[in-house]
């Protein structure tokens, strides 16, 4: 079925020798070029492909017309495709739209144990990105833009066509008299991709002819020069960042070439995913800033924001799920990256922040969970009970960290702030049988 044009086109790129890969088959015209030149490795033995087609549903029968087509050219080239309906929660926009496509994409890789996926985008997508981000004020580590294999959201992406025009791909194709679907979205300039496709790179093109391929290979280099820096950041964030925790001391002796890319390494894993929402080098500057600072708070794309406290900062924006309570059970209970173990006494009541020691049967009854409004703790030597947020305000607990820490708890009463102090438990004495409570993991507020 593959014709001569493609043939030709398959020449003048790298696919892979061997393996065995999924291919992200939407019908247009780039994707099915793809699946074409793939159709023939697969026919000469060398490599096994199956195709995955996302219908997200958002252009009505026009998607599913997409879907058959989809259908019909696998069933005609011989290749077996999974083909998945896009749960959007009655959402249209292009992060909800990703963040689906690529949870379907996930499931495929784990029911057919591929090698990874395979990706259609082409020079002139490349050249798109390069333009949406330095106008958008990316700085070197953005503007590298897509690479022919890299990882992404976990799953192992190959690009093969990235030095191949758009036009090209559709000259071959019409060569071969072989059809695909245009997307009717494509032509929609409410989209900021779509405009500078319909309205600035041809304007480009025709002031500096060539201006994608000067631009393809402009990403090439600056991702080569970016990589030492690069490598820097990653080793640097291996010792200085925990999820949406970051430890700002550990990146002050860096230069700030490298504290920049372990930002935006930090907001990569961490916050939106969709390109689009790269972190313009405006707030690349202004996180710079908090770093040095001592207290701040930085706005970020998709309604994130980061906060500065005494040695960290924090990304807050996500949902982040409360953990279920847990009953304490002797001699060890585990939290959400935390563990409260009994052992024997120590001689000595402890530091009342990570250690304590108390009656043996203390905790029968008690759980451990995070706060809820209406807490209350009496802490050690008092006579009265206070708010636990009143009584975190004078402890100097910076807010972020309020929602995470570890309570042991008898009911709505607080008996121990984990890394913070002792409510109302006995007064220490060596005649009561006591046993010592430890608190393991990482602590950062204290």
């Amino acid at each position: 079925m593959t014709g001569k044009a493609i043939s030709q086109l398959r020449e003048g790129i790298r696919l892979p020798e061997s393996g065995n890969f999924l291919i992200g088959l939407s019908g247009g015209a780039d994707s099915v070029a793809l699946t074409m030149m793939i159709a023939e490795k697969v026919r000469e033995g060398t490599i096994h492909a199956e195709v995955v087609h996302v219908n997200h549903g958002l252009r009505g029968i026009e998607s599913d017309e997409d879907e058959h087509f989809v259908r019909e050219l696998c069933r005609k080239l011989g290749i077996k495709g999974h083909v998945y309906r896009a749960d959007l929660a009655g959402r249209s926009d292009e992060a909800t739209a990703r963040e689906a496509r690529f949870a379907c994409f996930r499931q495929a890789l784990r029911e057919t144990g591929a090698d990874g996926m395979m990706l259609a985008h082409n020079a002139d997508d490349q050249a798109e990105t390069f333009m949406m981000r330095l106008l958008r004020g990316a700085g070197a580590d953005g503007l590298q833009c897509m690479a022919e294999e890299q990882e992404t959201d976990g799953i192992r992406i190959l690009r093969p066509m990235l030095a191949l025009g758009r036009n090209e791909i559709r000259e071959a194709l019409r060569k071969d008299e072989i059809p695909w679907r245009e997307d009717s979205s494509n032509r929609d300039k409410a989209y900021f991709r779509n405009r500078i496709r319909i309205e600035l790179i041809p304007r480009m093109e025709e002031i500096a002819p060539g201006t994608v391929k000067r631009i393809c290979e402009t990403t090439r280099l600056i991702r080569k020069d970016n990589e030492a820096l690069q490598s820097a950041a990653r080793e640097r964030l291996k010792t200085a960042a925990k999820a949406d925790l970051l430890r700002t001391d550990e990146l002050e002796s860096d230069p700030e070439a490298v504290q920049s890319r372990a930002l935006r390494m930090w907001w990569r894993a961490n916050g939106l995913k969709l390109d689009e929402h790269e972190l313009s080098s405006d707030q690349t500057k202004q996180l710079m800033t908090l770093l040095k600072a001592k207290k701040g708070t930085v706005n970020l794309p998709g309604g994130y924001h980061a906060d500065r406290s005494p040695g960290f900062l924090h990304l807050n924006g996500s949902v982040r799920e409360t953990p279920a309570p847990v009953e304490v059970r002797r001699p060890e209970t585990s939290f959400h990256g935390f563990r409260l173990t009994e052992t024997p006494s120590e001689g000595n009541p402890g530091d009342g922040k990570r250690t304590q020691e108390v009656p043996a049967g203390f905790t029968v009854g008690c759980e451990i969970r995070t706060r809820r409004p209406g807490d209350r703790i009496q802490p050690f030597g008092l006579d009265h009970r206070r708010k636990l947020q009143d009584y975190l305000t004078d402890r100097k607990i910076p807010e972020p960290f309020r929602d995470q820490i570890p309570l042991l708890c008898r009911g709505e009463e607080v008996l121990w702030v984990c890394g913070v102090g002792a409510g109302n438990i006995p007064r220490w004495n060596k005649e009561e049988n006591p046993v010592r409570l430890t608190w393991d993991g990482d602590i950062p507020w204290m």
